[in-house]
């Protein structure tokens, strides 16, 4: 640690720093280990052979992995200095992938942290077999691993261009499994890819749609506001847009402040595709009311002003 702190004078001198520290990576102590790594991982910088800093990489490999092999407390820690280092060097572990796959007795705050990294080390050399983990998980019990892991293939989409069209087939088929949770979370998901790339998957509105059994089974705020903003994006692809739209307005001043505030995006978008329908002008003004006459909140009535 106190080696971590000091700067090397030399490029010669960071060099003969690292050849005296790199041993201790083999050494029994998982803090040694991490500490040597940390200090590998600063001088590295110092050093302008990258072929000397490629096999460095390659040594520093082996004894991260063997840490996760112990206690889930150790486990953990690794993990936690493993997410800085991805982020840093990510090619230090980036043919290690199969040793962050979860474990189905591993605890869920240590499948959380490889989720993270799997995502991060996440390549198109790398997204079949990270696919079909997150498939895996997203059908286990826990319902907040489950969540996280339906999020991580739409984080997966976004950062692989190239992989999108996967993530989606992924995605289509944890909808078909009408698990409301996992219906939910999807929905969320999708949302964000639809963002990302607006125009490239309306073709499976329908499938969201269908897969929908009833609106009362969005019972998570962000599911809710997900589901408004794609009516409000796409009301022209969606059947009976207006009737859906209508349902939510109808308990607008109980929802949570988020589905509100999209709830009012919608219907004002909806009105300035169809400004000459009778009942759109009339949902408009209804919601103008809500939001300027029955709130407190001053983010949505300044909304509703604007």
């Amino acid at each position: 640690d106190a080696l971590a702190t000091y700067e090397p004078s030399s490029r010669p001198e960071a060099v003969s720093i690292i050849d005296r520290v790199t041993p201790r990576l083999a050494h029994q102590n998982a803090a040694v280990v991490l500490s040597c790594a940390k200090v590998l991982l600063l001088y590295m910088d110092h050093v302008d052979n990258q072929e000397y800093v490629r096999l460095l990489c390659r040594k520093m490999s082996p004894p991260l992995v063997t840490l996760l092999a112990q206690e889930p407390e150790i486990q953990y820690v690794t993990l936690r200095c493993m997410d800085l280092i991805v982020q840093k060097r990510p090619q230090i572990l980036s043919n290690d992938m199969r040793v962050l796959f979860c474990k189905y007795n591993d605890p869920v705050y240590v499948k959380l942290e490889k989720l993270e990294i799997m995502i991060k080390l996440a390549s198109e050399r790398t997204i079949d077999q990270v696919l079909l983990e997150l498939r895996e998980y997203a059908q286990e019990a826990d319902v907040e691993f489950v969540r996280k892991s339906i999020k991580a293939i739409g984080r997966c989409a976004i950062k692989l261009d190239n992989a999108t069209d996967k993530c989606i087939g992924v995605l289509l088929d944890l909808l078909a499994t009408k698990v409301t949770y996992v219906v939910q979370e999807t929905i969320t998901v999708i949302k964000d890819i639809f963002r990302r790339y607006p125009d490239r998957y309306e073709v499976i509105i329908k499938n969201i749609c269908d897969n929908l059994q009833s609106l009362d089974d969005l019972t998570e705020p962000e599911a809710r506001a997900s589901m408004i903003w794609i009516l409000g994006e796409y009301a022209e692809q969606i059947e009976h847009t207006q009737d859906f739209i209508e349902w939510f307005l109808n308990r607008f001043l109980d929802e949570d402040i988020k589905v509100q505030l999209q709830l009012l995006t919608a219907v004002v978008k909806l009105f300035l595709r169809n400004t000459n329908s009778a009942p759109t002008r009339a949902l408009v003004k209804r919601v103008l009311d809500y939001a300027t006459k029955e709130t407190d909140n001053p983010d949505l009535r300044d909304r509703g002003f604007i």
